[in-house]
Order: C-alpha cells, then sequence, then structure tokens
C-alpha cells in the first residue's frame, strides 16, 4: 500500500472516531469504498482497526437508535476479516430479520430491507461469508419488477465486482436455494424470480459472466424442471417451458461440442417434447384441418429480432428467394416471433428489413410480454400455435434448437411438414421433426451430420453484412485504444470457443516468436477464466491480450490483420465476414488432405457447368482455380503443430505476397458463394416440393 493510501485510511479512521450521527458514517464508508474503487492496491490488512470503529459506531449510532442501513454497508465485507471472532452484538438484529422475513403480509420492499438488515449484521457479527450468501439467498426472492429491486440489481453489479465476492460463494449460495426441497415449496412467482435474478442479474456480474462453473448449478435445474414435467396442469406447464429456456440458454453459453448439445437434447428436449405432445392430447389443443388456400404458406419461428448471425444468413436466403418468381407464385412466407424479452428487446430495423422483402411479421406475444420477466411462455406458444393454424401454415421451419416455446409448437404438430433449419446444431432430433437442413455445408444436397440426414441448402450470404463501406476515419480510431505499429491477431465471436488451453497454447507460442503482435479477443464470454488460462502458460504475455467485448465487426474486421482461427470449435459467419474484407485466416482443418482434396475435387464436378461460368466471369482458367484452391494450403493445418508453423510462415510473408495471398481468398470466395447461391434456392425448392 502506498503511502497516500495509508495517510487516507488514518483521515477516515480520524472521521469516524469523532463521528456521533449516521451521516457521519455514511460518509466515512463512502470516503474508504473510494479508495478501494480506485487504488490498486489492498486495503484488509491496514483497516483492522477501522472495522472494529465502523462496529461501534453503527452499533451505537444506528442500531441502537432503531434506524436502518442502507445496502452498501454490506461493502464492510471488504475490511471483514474471515472468520472473526463473532461479535454477540448484532446478534438480535439477525433475529428480527429471519424471524419477520417473507411474513406473512411483509411487502417485499420490506423484504429488502429486512434481508439487507440481516445480511450486514451477519457481516457485522463476523461472518462475512454467510453474510453475502444470506443477501445471495433472499435477495433472489424478490419480485424482480418491486422498485428497489432494480436498485439492489445495480448494487450487485457494481459492488460484486469491487469486492471480489469469489463465484464459489455464489455457487454455495445458491445450491441451497436451488435444492428442491427448498424451492419446490415456494409459490410459483418466487420460484421465477429465483431464475429471474440468476439470469438478469448474477449472470452479468462481470467475472460470473458465462463462467464454466454456472455448470455445477445443472444438476439442481435438471431435478426441478423434471418435478415440474410431472404433472400436465398448464401452470406447470408454462413454468416447465420457462426453465427449459432458462436451461438451454444458460448451458447453450458453455457448451463446445455435439456432444454437450446430443446430452440436453436427450436429457430436456426430447423428455420435455413427450410431455408437450401428451398435454396437446390431454387437453385437446386444435389440430389441423384441412388446407383451402391455393397459395402455400411457409412459416419460419424467429426468437427474437437482432442483428446477429442466424438473422443475416435467414435474411440473404429470404432475399434471394423472395426475388424467384416462380417461387413467389406458389408460396408466401410468414415469420411467427417468440419474443424472447428476456435474450433481448426486438430491433424494429431487423423487422422493417424482413416487411421490406414482402414477409409478413406475426406478433400474438406483445401482449404477454407486458408482464416483463415474468410473461407466460405457456400463452406465448399456445397463441403462436393458434396463429399458426388459423393462417394454414403448410411448412414450420424452425432454426431454433432447445427452447421450450418452439419445442412445444413442434411437438404438438402445428404444420403438416415440420422443418428443423440447423445453425450449428446437428444433434438437435425431438419428435414431429419431418426433415432437417443447414447452411452448414460443402454443397447442396443430401448429406449426413453427426449420424442425422440432412438437406444441404447452400446460402450467399448479402454483401451488405460482409463487406459494407465505412469511413477509414472510423477505423483508425478504433485503432487508437491498441499499442501503435503492432500486428493484430485475433477473432471476433463468442469467447467460449477460444477457451481452449490447446488453441491458447498456438497462439501464446506464435505470439512469442513474434514479439511485435497483439492479440484481440472481441466478443462477449468469460474473460476472466481465459485469463487466468493464458497466465498459466505465460504471465508476461498476457498484456499483450486484449478483450474490447461485443465490437462492431464491420469495423474490427479492417482492424485485425490475421485471423487465428478458433479449435476445436470454429469460429461461425463471423470468419466468413472476415475473409470477404479480404482479411488472411489460418485454419485447424477437421479433414485430412486426401479427404479436403476429394471433397473440393467433387464440388468442382458435381458443379462443372456453373464453375465455368464462374470462371470465365473473373478470367481464370478452371486449372487456375484447382491450383489456388486445392494445392495451396498455405492457410490450412491439419495438426496443431502445422497450426503453428503456417502462422509464422505466414507472418513472415511480405506485404505483396499477403495481398496475393488475400486477393486469391477473394477470388475463391467469389466463386464459391455465387455457384452456392444458385445450388441453395434449387434445394430449397427440391425440399419443400417434396413435403
Amino acid at each position: 500500500m502506498n503511502k497516500n493510501s495509508q495517510n487516507s485510511i488514518e483521515n477516515i479512521y480520524c472521521n469516524l472516531l469523532e463521528a456521533t450521527q449516521k451521516s457521519q458514517i455514511d460518509r466515512a464508508l463512502n470516503e474508504f469504498l473510494g479508495l478501494l474503487e480506485n487504488s490498486p492496491e489492498k486495503l484488509l490488512s491496514k483497516s483492522q482497526n477501522l472495522i472494529s470503529l465502523f462496529k461501534d459506531k453503527i452499533y451505537e449510532y444506528v442500531f441502537s437508535k432503531g434506524e436502518i442501513l442502507e445496502k452498501f454497508y454490506l461493502c464492510l465485507y471488504a475490511i471483514t476479516e474471515p472468520n472473526s471472532k463473532t461479535d454477540q452484538r448484532f446478534e438480535p438484529f439477525i433475529r428480527i430479520s429471519k424471524e419477520n422475513l417473507f411474513s406473512k403480509g411483509i411487502s417485499d420492499e420490506e423484504n429488502i430491507m429486512l434481508l439487507e438488515l440481516g445480511a450486514i449484521a451477519k457481516i457485522l457479527s463476523g461472518d462475512k461469508n454467510e453474510g453475502i450468501k444470506y443477501y445471495i439467498r433472499n435477495i433472489c426472492l424478490i419480485d424482480m419488477h418491486t422498485p428497489s429491486a432494480q436498485k439492489s440489481a445495480n448494487f450487485i453489479l457494481k459492488s460484486f465486482v469491487l469486492l471480489q465476492i469469489p463465484f464459489e460463494t455464489f455457487i454455495q449460495a445458491m445450491e441451497e436455494v436451488l435444492e428442491p426441497e427448498n424451492i419446490l415449496h415456494l409459490d410459483s412467482k418466487r420460484r421465477r424470480s429465483v431464475f429471474n435474478w440468476q439470469l438478469h442479474v448474477f449472470w452479468n456480474v462481470k467475472h460470473f459472466f458465462n463462467h464454466r462453473d454456472w455448470l455445477k448449478l445443472y444438476p439442481l435445474w435438471e431435478k426441478i424442471f423434471y418435478a415440474t414435467l410431472e404433472n400436465t396442469d398448464s401452470k406447470k406447464i408454462d413454468e416447465a417451458l420457462y426453465l427449459q429456456f432458462f436451461i438451454y440458454h444458460m448451458c447453450g453459453n458453455s457448451f463446445t461440442s455435439q456432444e454437450d448439445w446430443k446430452t440436453f437434447n436427450q436429457k430436456i428436449s426430447q423428455k420435455a417434447s413427450l410431455v408437450y405432445k401428451k398435454f396437446a392430447q390431454t387437453f385437446s389443443l386444435p389440430k389441423l384441418s384441412s388446407r383451402t388456400k391455393i397459395k402455400k404458406t411457409i412459416g419460419f419461428l424467429r426468437d427474437r429480432f437482432v442483428e446477429n448471425s442466424p438473422y443475416k444468413v435467414e435474411y440473404s436466403f429470404l432475399k434471394t428467394l423472395m426475388q424467384n418468381e416462380e417461387f413467389k407464385k406458389c408460396y408466401e412466407i410468414k415469420i411467427y416471433l417468440m419474443g424472447f424479452l428476456e435474450k433481448s428487446d426486438d430491433d424494429i430495423r431487423i423487422k422493417e428489413s424482413y416487411e421490406a422483402l414482402g414477409i409478413k411479421i406475426v406478433n400474438v406475444i406483445a401482449p404477454f410480454n407486458q408482464d416483463g420477466y415474468y410473461n407466460s411462455h405457456l400463452s406465448k406458444a399456445l397463441s403462436i400455435r393458434e396463429a399458426i393454424l388459423k393462417d394454414e401454415t403448410d411448412i414450420l421451419i424452425s432454426p431454433n434448437n432447445g427452447y421450450g416455446i418452439s419445442d412445444f409448437i413442434l411437438a404438438s404438430r402445428s404444420a403438416p411438414k415440420q422443418i428443423f433449419w440447423s445453425h450449428g446444431n446437428f444433434v438437435y432430433d425431438i419428435p414431429e421433426i419431418d426433415l432437417k437442413i443447414t447452411h452448414i455445408c460443402a454443397q447442396s444436397g443430401a448429406l449426413k451430420y453427426e449420424g442425422y440426414d440432412f438437406t444441404g441448402i447452400s446460402v450467399s450470404m448479402e454483401s451488405e453484412f460482409y463487406n459494407p463501406s465505412i469511413k477509414t476515419d472510423l477505423i483508425e480510431k478504433e485503432k487508437l485504444k491498441y499499442p501503435e505499429g503492432k500486428m493484430i491477431l485475433g477473432v471476433i465471436g463468442r469467447l467460449t470457443k477460444i477457451d481452449s488451453l490447446p488453441y491458447l497454447k498456438s497462439v501464446i507460442k506464435i505470439m512469442q516468436n513474434f514479439p511485435e503482435t497483439i492479440f484481440l479477443g472481441c466478443g462477449t464470454g468469460n474473460v476472466y477464466e481465459i485469463k487466468q488460462k493464458i497466465a498459466s502458460i505465460d504471465s508476461e504475455i498476457l498484456k499483450r491480450f486484449f478483450f474490447p467485448g461485443y465490437v462492431d465487426s464491420t469495423i474490427y474486421g479492417h482492424i485485425i490483420d490475421f485471423w487465428l482461427d478458433s479449435f476445436p470449435m470454429e469460429q461461425g459467419e463471423s470468419k466468413v465476414e472476415f475473409n470477404a474484407k479480404g482479411g488472411i485466416i489460418l485454419n485447424l482443418s477437421k479433414e485430412n488432405k486426401k479427404e479436403r482434396k476429394s471433397r473440393i475435387q467433387n464440388w468442382i464436378e458435381k458443379n462443372s457447368q456453373e464453375v465455368q461460368k464462374e470462371c470465365q466471369k473473373s478470367n481464370i482458367t478452371l486449372e487456375t482455380l484447382r491450383k489456388i484452391w486445392i494445392e495451396d494450403i498455405s492457410c490450412i493445418a491439419f495438426e496443431q503443430d502445422e497450426y503453428i508453423k503456417k502462422a509464422s510462415n505466414i507472418l513472415s510473408l511480405s506485404k505483396e505476397q499477403k495481398q496475393q495471398l488475400s486477393n486469391n481468398r477473394l477470388l475463391l470466395r467469389k466463386i464459391y458463394d455465387n455457384v452456392r447461391r444458385n445450388n441453395g434456392i434449387e434445394s430449397f425448392l427440391k425440399v419443400i416440393e417434396s413435403v
């Protein structure tokens, strides 16, 4: 601790020593918190006399006078020694909290004050960890729409970071709350609050965000979910639909393999879908009626309107499809909105972009979303299903792979033909899915993924998504955030994909060989855990890693010089977007050299006429295309050691050589996309005609 910090503590101590009113104690604590927030040193070792004085003053001039303390007094956690000797003076206040908390006739505003009293009193009594756990266990039972709940949420988001509350402490507290014998005895709204606080508050605490140890709670979430499925009355099914959404969201952000999703599908989606189907039969939900329309309706189930990768893929495909006059004569497209406000609000621009294509948006869920975080997922599912039946939708396409609402709609058979569109999950499989399609394919047509039959629907992305015009000064301004004159390595996407020791070890080895490099990990995820892994490999190199969070890929696609693609989980559309801007990408292939060569040759032969036309447009021969695509594997590695070696080779190229490499990649992308655009539409038309 530096001298100025120590002097500040002494000043606070002196001022607190003279305090005889709560306002003076408040001021002293605020001064200390300011010091804690702005000073890099740990203050605990120099603050023991201070905490003793705070205890004396609070007892004499606050509690003894019947006054209450605001929630920021929980921050005394910072200067309380773990397992301190119990101060019995605060025991009566702990009892008052326990005996009255959530009693009949007590409002949630009053409950907040009571739980804060109990938590602060526990900290003052010397049990700091139990004080924080007491606060966590009880705040998550509060209705989130209570006016003071938002203040508590903001306090948690800031103070838990300032105090560095261990994630393990949070997990221990939540395990107690989530024990079935505890949570199942709560009323349904209290139970919903428990999950709301996890999702909307604690998940967003900086060092809790996307922490892998969230999955420690999965066994308890699963038990609660199964308990709601035991009874098919509407209240329980409503709760099950929400819990399925919650588990999907919390687990999906940490899943790193198809095996993870397969387990989720077996334990959650498949079990739930059977119950949802039984519910539809028990309550005699309306069934499909005979078709009276000449033009067929294709419906898409959309979770929300946001500009993410699934939207860009879907929009690009639908724009091309809606330009096909033959298609428009026979079909119309409608999008049915599920409106998961728990994930985010809808972007009106995205809605308008669909409508501009002549696609109708069906939003029957808006009235239910007025209930905020306590909206009924069953009411939404039933209303959407009713709209689908009313519209006599012939083909329903769901790009979702585990939401309760979408599973319910499919399981209860809402259209004559139901299709799953995979955006990367190839193991999603529930009853009542008739066909599976995916745009993740080398070529259109029949293919297999993870043992399941799919039809490939190749999609060529809109140029407005991949390489829109942007002012150079915006790029240069953003670059100023990073060290000048460095070669910038990086990726854009979910950080869980780079949370891999083999990948990080490879990146670090490359950076050790090239000291002028830095790395940008752009996207959301648990930065704290990734930094720990990096530090365990090379603590000195950590300062050359930057994690800017969610970024505008339009800008950062021009800031990153060299994309080191992640493995074993690869980046998705963000990588293709970077390629479209002329960026150089190094991939670790899941194929061997022979498999890759065979796949490319087969694709060229299958699409020979289209490929030949595109080659002529680009003024190159078919042989030149083969040479660039098959023989030049400078950007493809087949083993981890080769990945490091090829990265070093690329970094050692001259500026002119890098430009030539970039030009070749762009040429391939142009030819590939143009062929795929035509093939994708043809493949899709065959699919819908066959069903």
